[in-house]
């Protein structure tokens, strides 16, 4: 790989970049702890026991949920235990909530089972690092791409080609590709790659990115899921669309987010400051960053403003060897029926934000 351009490591706040041969964003190794993420580590929940009625007990931890940046809103920890379960009483609630995430005899004392809940959730510890990295081949040059990763890879401009295995493909701008393994990336055009370590994919080459996604997303937003998780937890590439005058609520996510801005222009707001984002941006976005995407209501842009190339590098989504097509639809007793039928009648999970 071409070691020329600026080299960025481990960012631990939203960063945006122009398009520049040779620039890395290397996040080989998790960034520094945060001050956010010490707090987190040095919460002790255990007093809440005895602290007083449901009421007093869910207020008090909405107020520390907020203050470690888990949510923005202190009744949202009362309000979310209620939907997910059906309960109305604290105790019950935090039980049936571990039981689904299965732990089939929760603590009965109430602060160890609210501390394991959130830790269960991913609230109180540091989340799984996934070693990645970002880099922006330089026209006329020849990029290298290791053995044992798999390299995920989206043409902004012009042509590239991929030689891995003994054989060549061409890929022309608005397409992605994945390649899992050792190969060289060479051509004129401009091309991101986003390499996830110690991983090993599916080599595949696509076609064009089209206008519009084909899954919905929260505030109008929609996504298509152009590489799926090969099972779950795998990484996966996303193309995410804008429509004009887009709001987006603020959100997180528990990994890394990173790719580049394919078409149209926007803002991406985040405490730090905002951020324009146009077409050739190269972003990457930190573990529980809060962020939101904003869109100008311009008439002619069509029906996204803005496109993003969005890398995810895990899932909590994709098939399992007891849940894949094949064996859904293999059937030599009714009760492979029974369960196919159950699981289509199911419908997609989380559809209801």
């Amino acid at each position: 790989m071409s070691r020329k351009g600026r080299v960025v490591i481990s960012p631990n706040t939203f960063l945006v970049e122009a398009y520049a041969p040779g620039l890395t964003i290397d996040f080989r190794e998790p960034a520094g702890m945060t001050d956010l993420e010490r707090l987190r580590r040095s919460v002790d929940l255990r007093q809440l026991s005895g602290a007083g009625s449901d009421g007093e007990v869910e207020r008090s931890l909405g107020r520390v949920l907020v203050s470690l940046g888990v949510t923005e809103d202190e009744a949202d920890f009362a309000a979310s235990l209620e939907a997910f379960t059906g309960e109305r009483q604290l105790g019950p609630q935090v039980a049936a909530c571990l039981r689904e995430l299965g732990v089939p005899e929760p603590p009965k004392e109430l602060g160890e089972s609210i501390s394991l809940l959130l830790r269960k959730t991913g609230c109180l510890d540091r989340n799984v690092h996934h070693p990645l990295r970002l880099f922006c081949h330089p026209p006329g040059e020849v990029t290298a791409l290791e053995e044992s990763s798999t390299h995920y890879g989206y043409v902004l401009e012009g042509e590239c080609a991929v030689t891995e295995r003994g054989r060549r493909v061409t890929v022309g701008a608005n397409t992605f590709f994945c390649v899992a393994g050792a190969a060289t990336l060479d051509g004129t055009g401009q091309c991101v790659v986003t390499t996830r370590f110690h991983y090993k994919g599916l080599t595949l080459f696509g076609g064009e990115i089209e206008d519009w996604g084909r899954l919905e997303y929260i505030d109008g937003c929609t996504d298509t899921l152009l590489i799926a998780p090969v099972k779950r937890g795998d990484p996966c590439l996303n193309a995410l669309y804008f429509p004009p005058a887009t709001h987006q609520t603020r959100h997180l996510h528990p990994s890394v987010r990173c790719g580049a801005v394919i078409a149209g222009e926007g803002l991406c707001k985040t405490p730090m400051g905002d951020h324009p984002l146009t077409k050739g941006s190269i972003f990457f976005l930190p573990p529980e960053t809060y962020h939101a995407f904003h869109t100008r209501d311009a008439p002619g842009t069509g029906r996204s403003a803005l496109t993003v190339l969005a890398f995810h590098p895990d899932s909590d989504f994709g098939p399992t060897d007891a849940h894949h097509p094949m064996i859904n639809r293999t059937y030599f007793r009714f009760l492979h029926r029974l369960r196919s039928v159950a699981v289509g009648a199911q419908g997609p999970a989380g559809a209801s934000r």
